[in-house]
C-alpha cells in the first residue's frame, strides 16, 4: 500500500524543525510580554467577508490564493490567510476596540500559492497589532519590538530594514493617477503579471521582481512627491525617530503593501539575498481597517513574520522561559518621548522583567495607568535627570524613590531587593 502523503504545500514538524519552531515562538512571546503586548488568538475559520471587505478584491490573496468554501449550512467560509483583519474582527466582535490595544498572536495561515522554499500553503506566522492613537511613536514602538526579537534570535545583522510611506488616501489617489498615466505609456513592455495588475492594483507593479519591469519602474513617479502635508510630516517624524533611535534602515520607494487597508508607514526586514522570497518580517500602518469592518474609527499599525522563513536562518536551540515582572517607563515632558524610546530600545533587562512605555497623559494619569496594570515600579524620565544621564526609579510596592544611572539599569534590577 502506498504511503499517505501530506497535502501539497504542507509539512509535518518534528525533530530540529519543531525545536526551532517553538524557540522562535518562545522568543517572540517573551519580547512581546516585555513590551506589554497581550496575547490574542482567533479561529482558523472565518467568514469570507472579513477578508474580501478588508484586503480588497483585487489583492492576490482574495483573487487567487484564499481557501474559501461554502459549508453544509451555506455559510461562506475561508481558512485564515493572514492575521491582521482577523484580529480587527475579533476586537469588534468582543467589544475590545478600546481595551486590548496592544496584542500579539501566532499560528497557522493558509494560502493556495505555488509551494517553494520558505513559502507553503499552510505556513505559520507571529505578529503584533497596535490599535490606538494616530502617532508615529506607535510605529517606532513596534519596530523596536521587531529589532529586539530579531536581535535575540541572532539574525538582525543578516537583515536589511527597508521603509517607505504609502501616504494617506488623498495622497495615494493623487499618486495613483500619475502612476497609471506612466504605466499606460509602457504597458506593452510590462510582464504578463504586471499587465494583469495594471487594471486591478497598479501599485503592486512597483515591487515587481521581473527584470524588465524593474528597469521600466526606475523612471516611474516617486510617491514622496505626492505626499500631502499630513503624510509628509508623518513620514518625516517617523524617519527622524529611526535616526534618533539609531535603527539602521534604507528608504525604498518601490516598497508597497499588496493589501488595500495599508497607509502611511510600510516596512520590511529582508535578507541580503537577491531571490524573490527574501522577506522575513513585514508590516505597516492601517488606519481605516477597523472602520471598514464595521467598527469604530480606530487607527492601527502592526507586523507579521514567517516562522518558516526565520527557521531557515536558525539552527536548533532552546530557550527556557521565566516569570516576568511589569515595570513602566514614561516621561514628565512629552518632548522626551523619543529619549524614553531610546532607553526602551537600548536597555538590557533581566529575563524576569517586562517593560511598558506609557506615551500620553500627565504624571498623575501615567502613575494611575502603571498601577492599573499591576506594575511593581516605574522608570520616570525628567529633563533634569536626562541631562545628568539618570532616571527616577519609583517603587510602587513601597513608595520609595531614587535616582538610577542610565548606564547601570541592568545591575540595578539584578538586585531583587529593588522589588520589595
Amino acid at each position: 500500500m502506498q504511503k499517505i502523503k501530506t497535502v501539497k504545500g504542507t509539512k509535518d514538524l518534528f525533530g530540529e524543525a519543531i525545536l526551532n519552531h517553538n524557540y522562535i515562538i518562545d522568543e517572540f512571546v517573551k519580547n512581546c510580554k516585555e513590551m506589554s503586548f497581550s496575547q490574542i488568538s482567533t479561529p482558523i475559520l472565518e467568514h469570507t467577508e472579513v477578508f474580501t471587505s478588508s484586503l480588497g478584491l483585487s489583492s492576490d490573496i482574495v483573487s487567487k490564493e484564499m481557501y474559501s468554501f461554502i459549508d453544509q449550512g451555506d455559510d461562506n467560509l475561508v481558512l485564515r490567510p493572514e492575521g491582521t483583519a482577523a484580529i480587527a474582527r475579533a476586537l469588534i466582535t468582543n467589544s475590545l476596540e478600546h481595551e486590548k490595544n496592544k496584542v500579539f498572536y501566532h499560528g497557522p495561515m493558509f494560502r493556495r500559492e505555488r509551494p517553494q522554499s520558505g513559502r507553503l500553503r499552510q505556513f505559520h506566522q507571529v505578529g503584533v497589532e497596535y490599535f490606538g492613537p494616530h502617532s508615529f511613536l506607535s510605529d517606532l514602538e513596534i519596530i523596536i519590538l521587531a529589532e529586539k526579537f530579531l536581535k535575540d534570535l541572532g539574525i538582525r545583522e543578516s537583515l536589511i530594514l527597508e521603509v517607505n510611506s504609502l501616504g494617506n488616501s488623498r495622497s495615494r489617489e493623487s499618486y495613483n493617477e500619475s502612476l497609471i498615466k506612466f504605466l499606460k505609456k509602457n504597458k506593452d513592455d510590462l510582464s504578463e503579471i504586471s499587465k494583469q495588475r495594471f487594471s486591478k492594483n497598479p501599485l503592486r507593479i512597483l515591487d515587481s521582481k521581473d527584470r524588465k519591469d524593474i528597469e521600466i519602474m526606475k523612471s516611474s513617479p516617486d510617491i514622496k512627491d505626492y505626499l500631502d502635508k499630513e503624510s509628509g510630516l508623518f513620514l518625516e517624524k517617523f524617519i527622524n525617530g529611526l535616526d534618533e533611535l539609531n535603527i539602521q534602515y534604507k528608504l525604498n520607494r518601490f516598497l508597497v503593501r499588496g493589501l488595500d487597508y495599508y497607509n502611511h508607514t510600510a516596512f520590511e526586514y529582508i535578507t541580503h539575498e537577491s531571490k524573490s522570497q527574501n522577506t522575513v518580517l513585514a508590516g505597516g500602518r492601517y488606519d481605516g481597517l477597523v472602520k471598514t469592518l464595521g467598527g469604530s474609527d480606530l487607527t492601527g499599525v502592526g507586523w507579521a513574520a514567517g516562522i518558516e522563513r526565520i527557521g531557515m536562518m536558525l539552527q536548533g536551540i532552546q530557550y527556557k522561559q521565566s516569570d516576568l515582572k511589569q515595570i513602566c517607563i514614561f516621561t514628565m515632558n512629552d518632548e522626551l518621548n523619543l529619549e524614553a524610546l531610546k532607553i526602551v530600545k537600548n536597555v538590557e533587562l533581566k529575563r524576569f522583567l517586562k517593560l511598558h512605555f506609557i506615551k500620553t497623559g500627565n504624571l498623575k494619569k501615567k502613575l494611575a495607568k502603571a498601577n492599573k496594570i499591576s506594575s511593581v515600579g516605574c522608570l520616570i524620565l525628567g529633563e533634569d535627570e536626562w541631562k545628568k544621564n539618570k532616571i527616577i526609579w519609583k517603587n510602587l510596592l513601597n513608595g520609595n524613590q531614587e535616582l538610577v544611572d542610565l548606564d547601570n539599569i541592568f545591575n540595578f534590577f539584578n538586585n531583587q531587593n529593588v522589588f520589595k
